[in-house]
């Protein structure tokens, strides 16, 4: 992790429970300067590129300020319904309560390569 970190330059690694760490990047501004151009200069070749694409979305929305608006709040919701297991949990089953209406966007799909060339 502490290499992970240093490569990134941004970011902060906490400790989770007794068997686990974490490394969080939660500053906007390192998300749209650092983590997200990487991501895009190296695309993730599994399923997990659509969890990424959609996230991507909510940060950008989150960069324009769009989500401070009743409108770009439920494209987060929308988005956030549509990535990894939706909106499941304590927290987003309040979510469920307060926003019913809320619909997953369509996830992206990627064509998976068929040879993966290792560097």
């Amino acid at each position: 992790m502490e290499k992970i970190a240093s490569f990134y330059g941004v970011g902060n690694i906490t400790k989770g429970s007794k068997d686990s760490i974490q490394y969080r990047v939660t500053s906007l501004k390192d998300l749209i300067n650092v983590i997200i151009p990487h991501f895009d200069k190296y695309p993730l070749i599994s399923n997990k590129r659509a969890d990424f694409e959609l996230f991507k979305q909510a940060v950008e929305l989150m960069g324009s300020k769009l989500h401070l608006t009743p409108a770009g709040f439920q494209i987060i919701l929308a988005i956030k319904a549509s990535l990894n297991r939706g909106l499941s949990g304590i927290a987003e089953g309040v979510l469920k309560t307060a926003f019913p209406n809320i619909t997953p966007i369509p996830r992206p799909l990627f064509q998976l390569p068929e040879k993966i060339d290792h560097y």
